[in-house]
């Protein structure tokens, strides 16, 4: 399976969690979407994370992608209802997994709009309110043990946040979520998952 991703992306980022804890072997392929027109054929909405399955067809959108990862390696990341009982932790994983895709959305949004000739500050300023106010939203969340998609999804989102936010005091108003977050970033996944620059 390939994976198309870079170093930076917080989506990208999950899937290889998800394949490392499963010990699934993946190759990434690096590549800046903004740069490589020819990425289209692979993902014709021209974003990352894409995995290309072994048949050459290809999932893209990374709740998806970690959800055949997680199916392929027999995870338990995406806890399931059963017919003799049901999974109660199923709805509260994947909406903590959104909580920690729309915080990792408005960070990348803050980061592009920063990059544009002349920034939209009035947007900008909106993005950094979701960002806080997600962060909010995770410090009043009680999370999952054992470890599911949704805090793989919040981990990620800070970790991509201190990449690229590296003067925002995020953590002295949210003790709990900045203990919880030390704690988890020092799975042998995460730190095999650092971001970097593309």
């Amino acid at each position: 399976m390939k994976l198309y991703s870079n170093t930076a992306s917080p989506f990208g980022r999950k899937a290889k969690v998800i394949a490392h804890e499963l010990d699934l072997k993946l190759e990434i392929i690096r590549t800046l979407p903004t740069q490589d027109p020819e990425f289209r054929r692979v993902n014709p909405l021209g974003k990352i994370p894409a995995l290309v399955l072994d048949d050459g067809s290809v999932l893209f959108d990374s709740p998806v992608i970690c959800e055949y990862l997680n199916a392929k390696g027999g995870g338990k990341f995406f806890p399931a209802d059963t017919i003799w009982k049901a999974a109660t932790n199923r709805w509260k994983s994947l909406a903590l997994q959104a909580l920690g895709d729309g915080i990792s959305d408005a960070a990348v949004a803050w980061l592009m709009l920063g990059r544009e000739p002349v920034p939209p500050e009035a947007t900008r300023t909106r993005q950094l309110a979701a960002i806080e106010a997600g962060l909010d939203a995770a410090e009043r969340a009680k999370f999952n043990d054992p470890v599911t998609i949704g805090e793989i999804s919040i981990a990620c989102a800070i970790g991509y946040v201190e990449f690229r936010l590296p003067g925002f005091d995020w953590k002295s108003s949210r003790p709990k979520l900045a203990a919880w977050y030390a704690a988890f970033a020092q799975r042998t996944s995460m730190q095999a998952t650092v971001p970097a620059a593309p």
